[in-house]
């Protein structure tokens, strides 16, 4: 009997129940992430390539539902692939591309991976692909161009780790968007409404969109609502269709537009951020140095009178716990050691080795009594 996890299967049967029971037209519906991090994988594997990774909070479009625990979602935001430098044209720069040779495979983009995911699909001459701002990849005599996820691309995610974004049923009037959603669409003028043939696709492409826009703007990431309306571009012939279509694409490109500013604004205060908190930590730095600062003592011992001269001059015998001479002592005239006689001290002061002694010489800058207490 194959291996059966009951949470799994209740799982998935909640997934399905929390909102309409899963069909076509319920679907795309954004989720959330619920779990601290939750890896994207290319296949419904866990075995296969995680090119990515989400953190709770973040916000997925989800396109079908498995009973394997698997959700597929749209390529989320920062997804890319690599395809060969030698392949395209132009091969340098931004924006579209043409595969140039007869056949070309792409393979996963991995953040930080030093080298290209697995070989995914096969493009044939004469697609299209569009190079986005990543640095190129060398690995032996190639180099690899970073490009957007493809038309229809998806990825996939456990169920688990995600729950959904509450959205009207049927029975109820369709919430209003987000003041700030509602403000990006309606700032733009009213679109053209879509012909019947196409207005279900496009309603549901306006639903991500819409998704993709209730978060900060720094954080829009527009590419696979861009490919979703380029690939219905293709399909359709009519003028109407044409010109509703490429009004949501001129709209979408707007939103990365200002969301590329915001980035760029969001840049350079986060670089000013880090000068506050360096001048910061500097200054802490510079005030915990400007406190004096108590030096460990070189010496502790009881400090008495010795027959021995240095240079003509009487030292102190420094007394350990076995009551012979650990050091003795060179006392400039500043200092009076007649209070301290015959008492624990801590001595600080400079430090080396007397031949004539055949002891430790250490001349002293600082003396203290380490019982607390000082004679009058």
């Amino acid at each position: 009997m194959p291996w059966f996890d009951p949470r799994i299967a209740a799982l998935v049967l909640g997934l399905l129940v929390m909102g309409p029971a899963g069909s076509a037209a319920d679907l795309p519906r954004a989720a959330e992430v619920i779990a601290s991090e939750l890896d994207v994988f290319d296949e419904p594997d866990d075995r296969s390539v995680a090119s990515g990774q989400l953190q709770q909070g973040d916000r997925v479009v989800v396109r079908a539902v498995g009973t394997d625990g698997w959700l597929t979602i749209e390529p989320p935001p920062g997804s890319f692939l690599w395809v060969e430098q030698s392949a395209i044209d132009p091969p340098a720069g931004l924006g579209p591309a043409r595969v140039d040779v007869a056949q070309t495979r792409v393979r996963s983009g991995i953040p930080e991976a030093k080298m290209p995911g697995p070989p995914g699909r096969s493009l044939p001459r004469g697609k299209v692909v569009r190079l986005i701002d990543r640095p190129p990849l060398t690995v032996g005599k190639k180099t690899w161009r970073a490009i957007a996820p493809l038309a229809g691309e998806v990825r996939h995610i456990r169920a688990d780790g995600v729950e959904w974004v509450p959205s009207p049923t049927t029975t109820q009037a369709p919430a209003e968007p987000a003041q700030e959603t509602r403000a990006a669409f309606s700032a733009e003028g009213s679109l053209p409404n879509p012909p019947p043939e196409i207005a279900a696709e496009i309603a549901r492409i306006e639903l991500s969109h819409r998704s993709i826009l209730r978060d900060s703007i720094e954080h829009w990431r527009l590419d696979s609502i861009r490919l979703r309306y380029e690939g219905l571009l293709k399909r359709v012939t009519d003028s109407a269709s044409s010109q509703a279509i490429q009004a949501r694409l001129d709209l979408v490109a707007r939103h990365e537009a200002a969301a590329e500013s915001a980035r760029k604004i969001e840049a350079i205060l986060e670089k000013s951020r880090n000068r506050d908190r360096k001048l910061a930590l500097y200054l802490r730095r510079l005030a915990v140095a400007e406190e004096p600062q108590e030096r460990p003592y070189d010496a502790k011992g009881m400090i008495q009178p010795s027959s021995h001269k240095v240079d003509g001059q009487k030292v102190f015998a420094l007394i350990g716990p076995k009551g012979t001479a650990v050091a003795y002592l060179n006392i400039p005239a500043g200092l009076d050691p007649s209070r301290l006689t015959a008492r624990n001290v801590g001595v600080r002061g400079s430090v080396h080795y007397n031949e004539s002694l055949r002891a430790q010489l250490i001349t002293v800058r600082d003396l203290e009594p380490l019982d607390g207490k000082e004679r009058k």
